[in-house]
């Protein structure tokens, strides 16, 4: 009982964490700082009011984030602002007035009757560390043409056209308006840059955009009359190179990938026996095995790699269904380390840590340096490939395609309501299981929903349904690698399937299930996480989702872990437990290719598959005696050869599987360990021949007459006992991982071959007194000859079981 509270505490402690790293803080009402939100450059006809809004947000002082970062400004609820008319004429209606629970305020501006430029002051009265803001507006003066969007080195599809008007609201003719590139590839080009009005008063222009460029063009457009001229208008234009941002996100996603997975490797080979240790000290309850889970995720950054060792060692018999699906649980939580980091924004460590583990690999010498530098090169390979995407996607944040395209699964509610459309949440979470699917990495999958947000594409309301996705299709992983295995390994990835299926369904209606005006669980990961969310322009969106993930696995796994039996009872009703089970009689043990990238665990799968050859080594022995000294007994020949090929078949399985072993990165107990591995199988194979070479001398006693003497008989019989004893010994050294015992092993071999000479020597005595013929005495001298080299082998294992026991494996079952 103490474990299990124990394990829950620590849990809960996990969980806590991050609600205390990221704990909002109250409400601020002391402004700081002015941001024009909406509104910036206004334009409308002399004495008319602009059609845009003025929106002002008011900000309070910077504060940083508990975990570093660039910090945020929060916004400054129940202040006032002024907008004051700078020009005369011009007005702001409402001028006055409190910011509402976001810091911000809106109004609508009114020009002055007069063409040109009409200024407004925006203030905080009373406090005079708020630096004033001006917004400039534009007085008869229209422009069309504007945001528009096209392929890179081709020209816009409509002409930019300025528009001019008096006061009177009739057209000027014959302005100068002068056009030049403010911002963007000098490559880019205006078809003029001085133009005259029409005379509808309209100046336009083509421009055709720069080859293999993607992001924003400024074009500036001034009036150049004497009395009749205007500051520069800033006109943006957008071109997109489709072949460039899908190479740069693709690419960021193979870099974000490729470190993951060499941190991953890195850590793992640093790690060596230790993740093995901590899934076999963790597996006597179901709350230890998700703590096994969850550790051994949050070291190896990956959940899937977890999933294929705890698949592997089902598959092998060391962990039943029940534990197995404990650390699967588990590792549904330490994977959402993966997402804690790409939301600290810790991208200016990438080139410095790539820079240091470069070095650190060229310097290493020894594979635990090895894996130190891999794992710091990993993790500046992981931030540089997620500041590329957040780079090239940024850079098409405000396309109108891109919008669009988003917007087909967007889950933001419709003005008005809080409440999203169910069609569209479940649109998102199948776009993120797709992507899950084809890029085979959750963690991957959610730092592309971090990127997509943090550019503006994605809102909260659409990421996180995203995410729930991504938790689907990270099960995908699991289930691949238990194609082909036995059925408790199928059943277990099933369950691992099941139970995100599950969650992500109960996860639904709390999107339904309203708390200060937005769903329930959105607002609880708001309420735990620095910044505002649901302002318009989010804060922190990146913490968000990261808290988002952590808080929907943390939730689930409490509330599955529970009934991780009832999981296991779904799964074995889906897929049956068979006595015919389709599993090769002639595989001793099967040996789970997959986990050769984590070389611990498939070093103790190596040392039980030893011990299952070595079992079943000994009962070919066995059997051929007891058909030699028994002859009524069935025995065929074509069993001793189906026995004798599995060994053999055993043998060729464990060699092949540790010569690709010898390809990965293994520190320097496993690089020792795999030829020693070697001799003791190359013994168990040789015991399985010399039991073969007994069965061949079956045939030379065809009636009851040309049997042994009983003597002979009885000495034969103590012979094997003494040889299954020391078989017993031996296996209960290697699966209970008792060293103490070697020796007593050891003497056992000296024992055996001095019985054996003692027979021998019994034996001249029978035929000396003619109680033994000789045809049968060479027969029980080869026979005893073949059970002594049998003891040798067992020896030769016993001698090296120092060497073995390292990578044993002696899960609590």
């Amino acid at each position: 009982m103490f474990p299990k509270r124990i394990s829950q505490i620590l849990c809960l402690g996990f969980a806590l964490s991050f609600v205390l790293v990221g704990c909002r803080p109250s409400r601020e009402h002391t402004p700081d700082h002015l941001v024009i939100r909406e509104g910036v450059a206004p334009m409308a006809q002399p004495g008319a009011e602009c059609e845009e809004p003025l929106v002002v947000e008011v900000l309070g002082a910077l504060r940083k984030g508990a975990l570093g970062g660039q910090g945020h400004r929060p916004p400054a609820e129940g202040v006032r602002v002024r907008v004051e008319a700078v020009t005369q004429g011009a007005s702001a209606e409402p001028s006055e007035g409190e910011t509402d629970g976001g810091g911000k305020f809106v109004c609508r501006l009114k020009l002055a009757r007069r063409f040109g430029d009409q200024y407004f002051k925006i203030s905080c009265p009373g406090f005079d560390n708020v630096n004033p803001v001006f917004v400039h507006a534009v007085a008869g003066v229209h422009v069309e043409g504007a945001m528009q969007e096209t392929v890179a080195g081709d020209v816009l599809l409509h002409p930019i056209r300025i528009s001019l008007k008096d006061e009177d609201g009739a057209p000027m003719t014959g302005v100068s308006v002068f056009f030049s590139l403010k911002s963007g590839p000098t490559e880019a080009k205006l078809t003029s840059t001085h133009v005259l009005t029409d005379g509808n008063g309209v100046a336009s222009v083509g421009f055709r955009t720069a080859e293999s460029y993607t992001g924003k063009y400024e074009i500036l457009a001034e009036i150049g009359e004497d009395e009749k001229q205007t500051r520069a208008i800033v006109i943006p234009e957008l071109g997109v190179s489709r072949q460039n941002i899908i190479i740069g996100v693709l690419g960021g996603l193979g870099i974000f990938l490729l470190g993951m997975s060499m941190m991953s490797d890195g850590l793992t080979q640093l790690a060596g026996n230790k993740l093995k240790s901590l899934l076999q000290a963790f597996t006597g309850s179901r709350w230890k095995a998700m703590l096994a889970g969850l550790v051994v995720t949050a070291l190896i950054q990956s959940s899937g790699a977890c999933t294929v060792m705890v698949v592997g060692f089902v598959n092998a018999g060391l962990l039943n269904l029940v534990q197995g699906l404990g650390i699967v649980l588990g590792s549904a939580i330490g994977t959402t380390v993966t997402a804690q980091m790409v939301s600290l924004q810790l991208d200016f460590l990438a080139l410095p840590a790539i820079a240091l583990g470069v070095i650190w690999l060229l310097l290493a010498k020894n594979n635990q340096n090895k894996g130190i530098a891999n794992a710091i090169l990993g993790f500046g390979l992981l931030f540089y490939g997620m500041t590329l995407m957040s780079s090239q996607l940024k850079s098409v944040a405000q396309f109108p395609t891109f919008i669009s395209f988003f917007r087909t699964f967007d889950c933001r509610p419709a003005a008005g309501e809080w409440m999203p459309s169910f069609g569209s949440i479940l649109g998102a979470i199948l776009v993120g299981t797709v992507m899950t699917v084809v890029v085979q990495s959750s963690s991957a999958t959610v730092g592309v929903a971090i990127a997509l947000a943090e550019s503006g594409l994605l809102n909260f309301y659409t990421a996180v349904p995203l995410i729930l996705g991504d938790n689907i299709g990270s099960t995908i992983t699991g289930l691949l690698a238990s194609v082909n295995t036995s059925r408790p390994s199928r059943q277990t990835a099933f369950a691992n399937t099941c139970f995100k299926v599950l969650a992500v369904l109960l996860m639904l209606p709390l999107f339904y299930v309203p708390w200060r005006g937005h769903p329930c669980f959105l607002e609880l990961v708001d309420v735990i996480t620095t910044g505002e969310v649901f302002a318009e322009m989010p804060e922190n969106i990146g913490r968000h989702l990261a808290s988002a993930h952590t808080l929907f696995n943390v939730c689930s796994v409490l509330l599955f872990l529970p009934m991780v039996r009832f999981l296991a009872r779904v799964a074995k009703l889906v897929i049956p437990d068979r006595d015919d089970d389709a599993k090769d009689e002639n595989v001793i043990c099967h040996l789970e290719q997959r986990l050769l990238n984590t070389p611990s665990a498939a070093l103790s799968q190596v040392f039980y598959a030893l011990t299952a050859m070595t079992q079943a080594s000994m009962d070919l022995t066995h059997f051929a005696l007891e058909a030699m000294l028994e002859p009524d007994q069935s025995l065929s020949r074509d069993k001793v050869d189906q026995l004798e090929n599995r060994i053999d078949r055993a043998q060729h399985d464990i060699i092949e599987y540790l010569a690709k072993l010898t390809r990965r990165h293994l520190n320097q107990s496993q690089s020792s360990a795999v030829p020693v591995f070697m001799h003791c199988v190359n013994d168990i194979e040789r015991i399985g021949d010399r039991a073969v070479n007994i069965f061949d001398l079956v045939p030379t006693f065809k009636t009851k007459d040309d049997q042994f003497s009983i003597q002979a008989r009885l000495d034969i019989r103590d012979v094997d006992a003494q040889l299954q004893k020391m078989r017993e010994n031996l296996t209960h050294i290697l699966q209970k991982n008792v060293p103490g015992d070697i020796p007593k092993v050891v003497r056992m071999e000296t024992e055996i071959k001095r019985l054996i000479a003692k027979y021998e020597h019994d034996h001249e005595t029978r035929l000396q007194n003619q109680e033994c013929t000789v045809e049968r005495g060479v027969v029980f001298v080869e026979l005893l000859s073949n059970l002594e080299r049998i003891s040798a082998h067992l020896g030769n294992v016993a001698e090296r079981a120092n060497e073995l026991l390292p990578h044993s494996v002696t899960f609590t079952t």
